[in-house]
């Protein structure tokens, strides 16, 4: 039986740990926070001349944090439980509890990958906007973007979300 329960944590531990990497997902050009909703934006029209892939750093402490805990938990719970498999004394649950707990932790912050930041696929839009050419790195595929017409937001002075003009120009995911 506490052969199973382990089994379970740790397969649970695992599926719970392995989606923890910031995907940058919510940088991508296309969502908006609460507070941009229903709100006045500036839009423009620019060309894009030129598409390339690009990496871009992302905040991954708060995802480092849950792994950790989240390893921190289910190492104490089975800790507890491994440790009082063969002696029911609550001594020895406290200190199988307490010695998963720390190995958990250790564990989640590992499969967390130790790193503040992480890095995810991106793309560089080199546009032209008038007589003038700029670059804009944001989150995103070079796959939904194409040379030509595109349409960019700008919620603030020095914020460009150019907008996917290429819809049907990446393959779809991979089941």
């Amino acid at each position: 039986m506490n052969k199973r329960l382990s089994m379970i944590m740790i397969s649970a531990a695992a599926m719970v740990l392995g989606g923890c990497a910031n995907t940058g997902d919510i940088y991508r050009s296309d969502v908006y926070h609460a507070g941009q909703v229903n709100q006045a934006q500036e839009v423009q029209t620019v060309n894009i001349i030129a598409i390339g892939p690009a990496r871009v750093a992302v905040d991954n402490s708060e995802n480092m944090e849950r792994a950790s805990n989240v390893g921190m938990i289910i190492g104490a719970i089975a800790g507890a439980a491994l440790a009082g498999h063969h002696h029911h004394h609550t001594s020895n649950r406290v200190v199988g509890g307490v010695a998963g707990g720390a190995l958990g932790h250790v564990a989640g912050s590992a499969v967390a990958g130790g790193s503040s930041t992480a890095l995810v696929d991106g793309v560089q839009i080199t546009y032209r906007q008038g007589n003038r050419i700029f670059n804009s790195a944001q989150v995103g595929r070079p796959c939904e973007f194409k040379p030509g017409l595109a349409i960019m937001v700008s919620p603030s002075p020095y914020e460009t979300r150019i907008q996917p003009n290429n819809p049907y120009g990446c393959p779809p995911p991979r089941q």
